[in-house]
């Protein structure tokens, strides 16, 4: 294939690579004058096409490009003055305002005048990465960098725009490789083509779809934990992450951990700590359902369940210890005597009587909270015997909202028919949340509930992915649907263990440990915690030591078969309620986006690096060229010799000269590498200066030898 051609041809393809990154670029930044842009890119694609033939005319090709990107420039953003030099000068003045503003304020709002210079110098830079210098892996990494953030701060389903860059990638890779050969180009071009089509087309497998999922939980957890999406987030939208929020009523959608710390526990067990709770569903979220100014003083500074008549355990001693003061009191469970603190317990604590959230009297915030803590004492034999009187709580704990579907309480009767007494019921429903494999725990993968349609009713049904406040509230909502008072507890769960002993061990609680569960209502036992949420554990939940295994069986028989169902929210499935007509098919999730992103993405990383990898040493010879100067270069140099190993090894006895002239055999008979030798020979023997100009001619002028020796070695091997 002639030298023209295929530069023509590479030219068509960078277009493509343009169209990629300028179509969610105009999306998120619109373009006011779309037709000076095209202009724009077909007139500098031209400059630096006429350019590679003419390589020595260098100056007379900056100078136009310079001038092209000027006048790009004024025909998009004519700031309503004509082309000259005041144009100029208030373009300088706005670009400078918007810069300062934008890095000082942040976002993904671009201001327009920065965006569009973006776009100019970005045209630029990619037709010359891949048209005239050849680097093709940059100009694809740049973009591929682009669409990857676009993807994360604004949500965009860039599915096809994944595989376009998928298939440009391999056709880039083969024109660099076959250039010169027509038939194993157009073989090479189709294979390409044809798997990641194909692994694109795989990626919408039920199977294969939840298995990638599945297989990414643990590592976005772990970059969720660090604190990764929080920071993204925050930087994006503001706070929009974990924490304890007084606001519940609208619930769902993703959130991300912050790792800051709330308050330190010392203690002899971990504990969970709850703040308030919430009675009244709404379908959204909760609200407290009654007015939360109705408090009451403590009861000689004692807290405790006023519903419940059991004995409590021996005292053990806890001191909160909070990170800068609070406005609200997480407490352990128990009966809690209060001996001291900033504020003073014994005389400014008042009890909100409904939310249980414990409040003072001046608006003091907490500081430090010194608390005597007994359990409840509660045995095997009395939870098999407890009832759950309507009568005797009030009837907000059993309140639902008129909208809830039907299919809800048709649930909770199926996985509660064969639990004899009302806590194996509970255990029940527990367990089915906790144990069944169609839920799946995500605070990265859950979906905003749809207008119209109910959180709890939504999670058990459509999305079934989400974290605490999705499996609390759908506890809760199911224990009413069935008769059973329950209401929302919300606050922190154990936190991390940092080391001490015996009554002093210490517990850090951060924001990411803010936590909701469920709490329950039995005759005589007062209000008791559950755990529904997988991974999770509650000290104070009662333990699960029954003699009866019906509340097991009743599980089991109300689960259906794993095969049927599927994880993510975009697979069509009957949910089991009995319903015919109950088959709902959801739009893409953002599991199955990480899915189709994550397949495309190997496909794009591995051609790169098989790309980069090839070109190992022309790609290091491009890299140290770059800022290169007399200082730097006997370091540069070395990296270079590292990187020529894949050519030729060189044994340590042997001196830099000698090998310097095989190197250069190698790659055609030119002086290139021995003059560069040389050059740092003089420099650390002999003390003198280099011109680093000559420098970056003479790696140049090596680069395309080693472009052209690999070329040249790959066809030898493959023919």
């Amino acid at each position: 294939m002639p030298k023209w051609l295929q530069r023509l041809i590479m030219v068509l393809l960078t277009w493509w690579l343009l169209f990629l990154f300028l179509q969610p670029f105009a999306d998120i930044n619109p373009i006011g004058h779309p037709r000076a842009l095209v202009v724009y890119v077909i007139g500098i694609s031209l400059i630096l096409y006429v350019a590679t033939f003419w390589p020595r005319w260098w100056p007379l090709w900056s100078v136009m490009t310079v001038a092209a990107m000027i006048g790009g420039l004024w025909a998009i953003v004519p700031l309503k003055q004509p082309f000259g030099l005041s144009w100029f000068t208030a373009y300088l003045q706005t670009f400078s305002a918007a810069t300062s503003k934008f890095l000082r304020v942040g976002g993904v709002d671009v201001p327009t005048v920065l965006s569009m210079t973006l776009i100019i110098t970005l045209v630029a830079f990619l037709l010359l990465l891949t048209v005239v210098v050849r680097f093709y892996p940059g100009a694809i990494a740049i973009v591929l960098s682009y669409l990857l953030a676009v993807h994360i701060f604004n949500g965009n389903d860039l599915t096809a725009q994944f595989i376009q860059l998928a298939v440009l990638t391999g056709l880039m890779a083969m024109l660099h490789l076959y250039g010169n050969h027509w038939w194993p180009l157009l073989i090479g071009c189709t294979l390409i083509s044809g798997v990641t089509l194909g692994l694109a087309w795989l990626s919408s497998s039920t199977s294969l779809n939840e298995q990638l999922a599945d297989m990414s939980v643990p590592f976005r957890d772990r970059l969720n934990q660090r604190g990764f999406y929080a920071g993204i987030q925050t930087y994006v939208n503001g706070p929009g992450r974990t924490g304890y929020t007084e606001n519940s009523r609208v619930l769902g959608g993703p959130v991300y951990d912050d790792p800051t710390p709330v308050f330190t526990a010392t203690s002899a067990e971990a504990s969970y700590y709850r703040v308030a709770v919430d009675a009244a569903y709404t379908g959204t979220g909760w609200q407290p359902g009654v007015d939360q100014s109705q408090t009451v003083p403590l009861d000689g500074a004692i807290m405790r369940d006023p519903n419940a008549s059991v004995d409590y355990g021996p005292a053990q001693s806890t001191t909160l210890t909070f990170n800068g003061s609070k406005s609200f009191l997480p407490l352990p469970y128990g009966q809690l005597t209060f001996t001291g603190g900033q504020p003073d317990p014994t005389t400014d604590f008042l009890l909100h009587a409904a939310t249980r959230r414990v409040s003072t009297t001046d608006q003091s915030r907490f500081q430090r909270i010194d608390i005597q803590v007994q359990a409840k004492q509660i045995t095997a034999a009395q939870l098999t015997a407890a009832t759950s009187s309507r009568q005797q709580v009030a009837s907000r704990y059993l309140q639902l909202p008129s909208t809830l579907p039907r299919r809800v309480k048709q649930l909770a009767e199926k996985i509660t028919a064969k639990a004899p007494t009302p806590y194996e019921k509970v255990l029940a429903i527990q367990n089915y949340l906790k144990s069944d494999p169609r839920f799946t725990y995500s605070k990265t993968d859950a979906q905003r509930t749809p207008p119209g349609h109910d959180y709890v009713d939504y999670f058990l049904f459509d999305s079934p992915i989400g974290y605490c406040d999705n499996f609390s509230s759908t506890m809760v909502v199911l224990c009413r649907s069935i008769g059973l008072p329950a209401r929302w507890a919300k606050g922190f769960n154990t936190g991390t263990f940092i080391g001490g002993s015996g009554q002093h061990k210490q517990y850090v609680i951060r924001n990411s440990n803010a936590h909701s569960w469920p709490e329950v209502y039995f005759t005589n036992l007062g209000w008791l915690p559950f755990e529904p949420t997988p991974g999770f554990n509650d000290p104070a939940t009662p333990e699960e030591n029954i003699p009866s295994s019906s509340a097991n069986n009743s599980v089991s028989n109300s689960m259906p078969s794993s095969s049927s169902v599927a994880s993510s929210a975009s697979i069509s499935r009957t949910p089991s309620t009995g319903s015919p007509s109950a088959t709902k098919t959801h739009s893409r999730s953002s599991l199955s986006n990480v899915t189709w992103l994550g397949i495309l993405l190997l496909v794009i990383i591995l051609l790169l690096t098989a790309l980069g990898f090839w070109q190992l040493p022309a790609l290091v010879a491009w890299l140290i060229g770059i800022g290169l100067t007399a200082t730097n270069f006997p370091s540069r140099y070395r990296l270079l010799l590292w990187s020529l190993r894949r050519i030729q090894h060189r044994p340590a006895s042997q001196a830099l000269s000698a090998y310097a002239k095989i190197i250069d055999r190698r790659l055609g008979g030119q002086t290139n590498m021995s003059k560069l030798t040389q050059a740092y020979e003089q420099m650390i023997f002999g003390k003198m200066t280099v011109n680093p100009g000559n420098l970056a001619s003479l790696l140049e002028a090596l680069r395309r030898q080693l472009i052209a020796y690999t070329q040249k070695k790959f066809h030898v091997k493959r023919h």
